[in-house]
C-alpha cells in the first residue's frame, strides 16, 4: 500500500508541474537543444507559475524552418483588453518576417480591466520568467529580444526593459503612458523608439496638463543620455503628418527613435479595426519592427551618475 500510494502521489505532482508549466505543442522542456525540435506553428498558449501565481501568456511560432534561432518580440497590450494579437497584426507580421511574438496577460487588478503593474515589481518578474521559459524551450536567439507594447503596454515596456536591460536589445512604446514609471538606470544602454500623436487625449504628448509629468520629449532626452546619445537628430518626413527624429550617434551601437504624428490621437496606426480619431497614415507597428530588427543586444555600460 505505501508503494501504491508513492507511485500516486508522484503521478499526482507530475500532473500538477505539467499544468502550471504547460507549453506549445513540440517544445521542449528544457531537454537538448530546443532549435533540434520541431515545433508546430501558429499559437498555443502557456501558463507559468511566476511570483507564487499562475501566469498565462499566448505563443505565436512563424512557420520557418527548424534549426534557426529566431528573434522574439514580447507584445503588450493597452489597458482593457486582451485582443492586442489581432489588433496589432503582430502575430501576422512574425510570419511575413520570421520573428516569435509571445503575448503575456496581465492579473486583472480592477475589475473588468487589465492593467500591467507598472509601479510594481510582479509583472516584471513575470516577462523574466517568460523570457527564461522562451529561452529554454524555443530556438530563440537571446541576441534579438524585443519588447512593443502600446499605451499601458508601452508604458509596461519601458519598465520592464530599463530593469531587464541586459536581456532586451531595444524596445519599441506606441502611445506610451510615462507619468508612473519609476526612475530609470539600464545596466546596458538600450534602443528606443516611440510613437505619439500630438493630441493624444489619454497620455497628452506634453504630459500632464499641471506639471508636464510623463511629456514625450523628456522622456526621450532622459533615454538619449542613458544611451549616451550624441548630437541633434536626423529629421525627415515620411508620410503626411508623420516625421521621424533619429539619433543614431548612441553608446554600442544603440539608436533612438521618434515618430510624431502630428494631430493624432490616443491610437496605434495601422491597427485593427482602426483606432476612432485621424485616419493613420503609417502602421506603426511595421514602423517599430523596422527599427528593432535591425538591434542587437548592446554590452554594459559605464554606469552613470
Amino acid at each position: 500500500m505505501r508503494h501504491i500510494g508513492l507511485g500516486m502521489l508522484v503521478a499526482t505532482l507530475a500532473a500538477a508541474a505539467a499544468q502550471l508549466f504547460s507549453a506549445p505543442p513540440g517544445a521542449a522542456q528544457g531537454a537538448g537543444n530546443p532549435c533540434q525540435q520541431a515545433v508546430q506553428p501558429g499559437d498555443s498558449e502557456i501558463t507559468l507559475l511566476s511570483g507564487g501565481r499562475e501566469r498565462t501568456a499566448v505563443v505565436h511560432i512563424p512557420p520557418v524552418a527548424a534549426g534557426r534561432p529566431l528573434p522574439l518580440v514580447v507584445g503588450l497590450h493597452g489597458a482593457g483588453g486582451q485582443f492586442f494579437e489581432p489588433y496589432s497584426g503582430l502575430s501576422v507580421l512574425a510570419d511575413s518576417e520570421g520573428f516569435i511574438a509571445v503575448y503575456p496577460n496581465p492579473i486583472d487588478h480592477a475589475g473588468s480591466r487589465f492593467f500591467w503593474n507598472i509601479d510594481g515589481p510582479d509583472d516584471v518578474q513575470f516577462i523574466s520568467d517568460l523570457l527564461d521559459y522562451a529561452e529554454g524551450n524555443l530556438c530563440v536567439d537571446p541576441s534579438r529580444v524585443y519588447a512593443l507594447g502600446v499605451s499601458n503596454g508601452g508604458g509596461m515596456a519601458a519598465r520592464a526593459v530599463c530593469q531587464l536591460s541586459s536581456r532586451f536589445a531595444a524596445f519599441a512604446s506606441i502611445a506610451g503612458g510615462y507619468k508612473e514609471l519609476p526612475r530609470c538606470r539600464p545596466t546596458n544602454p538600450i534602443s528606443v523608439i516611440e510613437v505619439h500623436g500630438t493630441e493624444d487625449g489619454s497620455v497628452p504628448y506634453n504630459g500632464a496638463p499641471r506639471d508636464g509629468a510623463g511629456a514625450v520629449r523628456p522622456w526621450l532626452a532622459a533615454w538619449r543620455l542613458r544611451d549616451g546619445c550624441r548630437g541633434a537628430p536626423m529629421v525627415s518626413l515620411i508620410a503626411p503628418r508623420v516625421e521621424r527624429y533619429d539619433w543614431r550617434h548612441c553608446a554600442g551601437g544603440t539608436a533612438v527613435e521618434h515618430i510624431e504624428i502630428f494631430g493624432g490621437n490616443h491610437q496605434l496606426p495601422g491597427g485593427l479595426p482602426p483606432d476612432r480619431g485621424q485616419t493613420g497614415t503609417v502602421s506603426a507597428v511595421w514602423l517599430a519592427w523596422g527599427f528593432l530588427r535591425g538591434r542587437d543586444q548592446a554590452g554594459p555600460a559605464t554606469p552613470m551618475s
